[in-house]
Parts: structure tokens; sequence; C-alpha cells
């Protein structure tokens, strides 16, 4: 409780002095910083003015800082609305992967401008006090008692997983020709799933005396989906008979599968053109549709496990990308596949031959979010009310605790081939801990690749 308390406290001063830290490394070049370093210890050292002459340093760093920033001030007065940019992104990004696009720059200055350097607006990865004073967010095994109680080591893990890119160096530009155009390429490298809101730019050059930089906002907002990383996997074949889908012709006319003619009927409000039999109708003068007998197919099931808390992320997200690696090496080219997965409400995406393909998986996946407001029980509804029409499926679970083994349990007793994925770090015999049901498979999430390989 008084660690809590002294954290509340502290949150304040932890999101000013990340500011100042921002402002220090994006306002003031390294000669600037290293003024600023000079000073401070000239302040400090030469405090008693009658031992040293230390104080004149001091005085010389202040007064060179201050008129380098007003020299700045002025310039970035000049530069405002000087430029507009509009950038070409692709649709999606993959976390971790590189992601290059072109970025086009309108001049609207009389002058050529010369010495800039372009950078994306990135959002602010400081986090929100919800999240800082989040009792689930578990200290690291290095954490001393101090560390616990004041919470820095947790900010500086909060501040690593909101950061949604890695801090693009500055890109410099050429001199741009009054009212000229140019067209720069710049370089993001995602490191959160999700959607990415890009504000805009800051255009940055130096001050005369090259100390700190002027930096002027412009604003081009955006919006692209990053996909969950994906790691290579084996195709997993998995046992397992055709059932029967409810849909009638419909479905197996979108998946493409052959349906067995049974006759002709009178033609029902409602039913589709695409059954008229056209020659009988032309030949009774009524319309005539055809009938098929309802078809049977090999369906299977990914089931992702969404009940995490906030003290489970990094598994969360393991958990994510082994879904997402999975997602096209599951069945063949002539089954379907069920991603299921428990948000606010149960969702279920069907793919395969005709309907929804990776990509589909991807972009849903890269928006799953943890279930915290439910129990763990309405994935298991949600699962057994599809039971009927699935031939097998693979579960990527978050722990093998009781209630996910005894949803292990139910699958083997309704005879469905089940395969159960288990994100954690713990020994198979802990892990395990007397199970004798359908196997396990222990992932490891610092070692996904490695284990996914063994599939």
């Amino acid at each position: 409780m008084a660690g809590a308390l002294l954290r509340a406290a502290l949150f304040p001063a932890l999101r000013r002095l990340e500011h100042w830290r921002h402002f220090l490394r994006e306002r003031l070049t390294p000669a600037g910083r290293f003024v600023l370093a000079t000073g401070f210890a000239a302040a400090v050292f030469g405090i008693d003015t009658r031992l040293n002459q230390l104080y004149q340093l001091f005085t010389l760093a202040l007064i060179l800082l201050l008129v380098s920033g007003l020299a700045a001030l002025i310039g970035g007065w000049r530069l405002r609305s000087c430029l507009d940019a509009s950038r070409a992104l692709p649709s999606t990004a993959c976390v971790d992967i590189p992601l290059d696009y072109p970025v086009e720059l309108r001049s609207r200055h009389r002058r050529t401008l010369e010495g800039l350097a372009l950078t994306e607006q990135l959002p602010d990865p400081r986090p929100t006090r919800a999240q800082f004073r989040d009792p689930n967010q578990a200290a690291a095994a290095g954490d001393t008692w101090l560390d616990r109680r004041l919470g820095y080591p947790r900010w500086q893990r909060l501040l690593a997983r909101n950061r949604w890119a890695a801090q693009p160096a500055p890109k410099a530009l050429e001199p741009i020709s009054p009212r000229g155009r140019l067209r720069v390429g710049l370089r993001l490298i995602p490191k959160r799933r999700g959607y990415l809101r890009l504000r805009g730019f800051w255009l940055t050059r130096p001050d005369p005396l090259g100390l700190t930089r002027v930096r002027v906002p412009i604003l081009q907002e955006q919006s692209l989906l990053v996909l969950p990383k994906r790691y290579p996997a084996p195709m997993l074949s998995l046992p397992g008979h055709r059932r029967y889908q409810p849909g009638g012709w419909r479905l197996a006319a979108t998946v493409g599968e052959s349906q067995e003619f049974i006759g002709l009927r009178e033609y029902r409000a409602g039913d589709s053109p695409r059954l008229i039999h056209w020659p009988s109708w032309a030949r009774t003068d009524e319309p005539v549709v055809k009938e098929y007998q309802d078809e049977y197919f090999t369906r299977h099931a990914l089931v992702l496990d969404t009940f995490a808390d906030t003290s489970s992320h990094d598994g969360f997200e393991a958990a994510v990308s082994i879904a997402a690696s999975l997602c096209d090496r599951i069945g063949d080219g002539e089954s379907l596949l069920d991603l299921l997965f428990v948000g606010p409400e149960p969702y279920c995406l069907t793919g395969g031959r005709g309907l929804a393909g990776t990509a589909q998986f991807l972009e849903v996946l890269a928006c799953a979010k943890p279930c915290e407001t439910q129990p763990f029980e309405r994935l298991q509804q949600a699962l057994l009310g599809r039971i009927g029409q699935l031939s097998a499926l693979v579960c990527v679970l978050l722990d093998f605790d009781q209630p996910r083994r005894e949803l292990a349990w139910t699958l083997g007793s309704l005879g469905v081939p089940t395969r159960l994925l288990v994100v954690s770090d713990q020994p198979m015999e802990v892990l395990l801990g007397g199970w004798t049901g359908a196997q396990v498979q222990r992932i490891r999430p610092a070692r996904i690749a490695e284990d996914l390989a063994r599939l």
C-alpha cells in the first residue's frame, strides 16, 4: 500500500523527467548538450566565487544557450508553414520489419531552404497514470526493494512497451528551391501491433551557433495497421474427418466444393437466382430451382487464449505472434479454418477457399486485446457451440491451469483431435503436473522460432 501511494506521488515527477529528457535529446545538439553539462559543472564547483573563477564559465555557457535559444525561436517562426508534406504509406506493416516509404515536400518559401532535416512525429510513449499504478504490473527479477517502491524500472519497462517504433534519426534534406518539390525516403521500424496513428512530421534545423535545433511541426495525420510478428513454422497436418456444415449450398459454393444434385422444385420466395434451372423454366413457363444436398467439409479451428492480465503482457504478445505464424500452416487448400478468440464478445473468422485469407486473419490478430472482464469459461462456451462442425483444433494457451485443463479434457472426451500449445517458461514437468490427456507442447516466449520449428 505504501509503495502504491509513493508511486502515485512520483508519477507527475516521472512524466516531467521524461519530458526534459526528450527535450534535451531532440532540441539540443551534441554541442549544445556539452555546453549545458559544462555550465552545470561550473555552477556546482564554482558556487564559491572567492575560491575560483568557474562562475565565469557558467556565465559564458548560460549566455551561449540563451542566445542560441533566441535564434532558434526566431528561426522557428520564420520556418513555420514554409513546407507542405505528404507521405505514401502502404496499408499494412509488420512488427520489427523496416518500413520504407516516400515523402513529398512542397516549398512555399520564396528563398532556397537549406540545412533542414525531417523526422516523423511518433505517439507519446509515456505511460498513463492507470498503467503506472496497475497492481498487476509484475516486478522484474532484477528489481531491488527500492526499485519496487519507487517504480522507476517499471516506468522504463512501460515506456519501452508503449513505444510504437524505434526513434528514427532525422533525415537530412537537400536544398529545396523556391516553390520547389523534393521527394525523400523515410524509414520506420514498428515495435507494436495495432493501428499506428501518425500526426505529422518534425522539420528541424540547427541554429547559427549549432547548439539548439529549430523544431517546427508539419501536420499530416495518417494511420497504418501494424501486423503481428510472424515466425517460420512447419505445416500442421491434423487428423480428423469431414463434418456436416450448416449453411446449405451457399457455403459449399463459396468454398468451391462439389455438391450432389438431388432434383428440381418450384421457386420459393427468397431463393437465389443462381439456383434457377433455366431450361425447365423455359419448358414449363414457371420458375424452377435446383435443389442440392447439404455438404460436408474438413474444418479446423485455431483457438487463441486472450484471458490475460497486464502482468502477462509478454506472454499474450507471444501467443498472438504464434497464432499469426500458424494461420496459414493448418490443414490444406481444401479445408476451412476458423480463428476463434474472445474479446468483448466471442469472435470467429472463417477462412479457406473463397473466404477470408491470411491477410484478413493477420488484420484481426493485429487488433486482438487481452480479455480481462470475462471468465475463461466464455471461451469454452463459444468453442463447444461450434464443436460439431470442427474436424480438429489447435489451441494456443497462455497457461495450463485448472480451467484450461478442463477445456482440454472436454475436447478429448468429445473425440475432437486437439493440439495444445502453451506459452510458458516453466519446465515441462512443472507445467504438466501429472497431465495425461492430449499432448502439450511448450512455446517459450523468448524462443518462439526455435520451439515452433519442432512442431
